[in-house]
């Protein structure tokens, strides 16, 4: 591919993450041509929202592609537990008919799985671009959108699509080529992260601690680990940094002294946390033209319930379907695409709402527990 050249595809995906890779996959499945732009080298990058809900998970069953994605490895969390002063309080198991609270599934299980399987169909008419970055939209003498500009391994070149998707989270360089605008909301806290090996006999669960008014989250994970999310007062980290780092990490082993060994190993100064700056936002708008956002491009979640994922898997789903349904007609109607806002809008808008409310009361819910 180079500039003279143009690839030429039916739909090009920007971000091929959960969301672009199965919605690319699922459109492969049709027959339909698709350029899944990666401005990482590999599927391997970076994520730390891995938990699948039973949405999620019925999505990936839908289509025969959570048994494959087992099968490279995935924990069932088997409850939640409420965690004070290294005694359990209280703790939720799955709800009737379900069998877990969660699943951790690595993000490159999911992808690697995705992408194996597009190349197994017969005639895939797949690109997957690494190491490629969106630079601008490319449009014809009209002004019209044909496509995208790109550089690829840092060399210039386009691509000519009928329909660009912006899965390129919630950055997206898509959403602001198109000028689509989200609207933005702070929650009040930042999170800090961290990994660290399971101390042995760890049960598979979703733990829970309130530290100095902060929620501490401890999420199992495939492979022997836990992932620890630490909320702090947004903004504060700069100050934190600045104080003594053996009386903040001290907490997190009161609160759960089965990890002191860990902890004493693995986590020895500030730099052993990742910062995450937490925010949500919804694009009031997914789509202009032939341009359509879906995950967190057009609605960015907190980590708060593990919606994020799942909501992304989901508008693949549906964006799948309508695009599908599009290719009857070659494209030539972009109306379609505002379906999908008007099928997914009001349950990610729901799910928004149940993020900030699980935020505010959890201090409250929590202290029931202690009664």
């Amino acid at each position: 591919m180079n500039n003279n050249t143009p690839l030429h595809v039916d739909v090009c995906i920007v971000g091929a993450g959960p969301a672009g890779t199965l919605l690319s996959h699922l459109l492969n499945r049709k027959g339909i041509s698709t350029a899944l732009v990666e401005r990482q080298a590999n599927l391997h990058k970076s994520f730390r929202g891995e938990v699948l809900n039973q949405d999620g998970e019925a999505v990936l069953n839908k289509y025969g592609l959570y048994s494959l994605v087992a099968q490279s490895g995935t924990l069932p969390l088997a409850k939640i537990e409420y965690w004070e002063n290294g005694s359990i309080l209280h703790t939720v198991y799955p709800g009737e008919h379900e069998s877990h609270v969660g699943i951790h599934v690595p993000q490159h299980h999911l992808l690697d799985v995705i992408v194996a399987e597009s190349g197994r169909l017969p005639g895939n008419r797949e690109h997957v671009l690494f190491n490629t970055i969106m630079t601008g939209l490319l449009k014809d003498e009209q002004d019209n959108v044909i496509g995208i500009h790109v550089r690829q391994d840092g060399s210039p070149a386009s691509i000519q699509a009928s329909v660009i998707v912006g899965a390129d989270g919630r950055y997206s360089a898509v959403r602001r080529h198109a000028g689509l605008v989200p609207d933005v909301r702070k929650h009040g806290y930042d999170l800090l992260w961290a990994r660290i090996p399971a101390p042995a006999a760890w049960e598979p669960a979703v733990r829970l601690a309130s530290m100095d008014g902060e929620q501490l989250a401890l999420f199992s994970q495939f492979g022997g680990y836990v992932q620890i999310g630490w909320n702090i007062p947004q903004g504060s980290y700069p100050k934190l940094r600045q104080q003594h780092f053996e009386p903040f990490i001290r907490q997190l082993v009161a609160a759960f002294p089965c990890l002191s060994d860990s902890v004493a190993a693995h986590i020895r100064s500030w730099s052993d946390f990742v910062l995450l700056s937490v925010e949500s936002s919804y694009c009031e708008s997914w789509t202009h033209g032939n341009i359509v956002l879906l995950g967190d491009a057009a609605h960015t979640m907190t980590p708060t319930g593990a919606f994020g994922l799942n909501a992304a898997i989901e508008d693949a789903d549906v964006l799948a379907e309508l695009l599908i349904g599009m290719a009857d007609d070659h494209f030539t109607n972009m109306a379609p695409l505002q379906q999908l806002q008007l099928a997914r809008g009001e349950k990610v808008k729901q799910q928004l709402s149940k993020q900030v409310d699980m935020e505010n009361s959890f201090q409250e819910r929590y202290a029931s527990f202690m009664v």
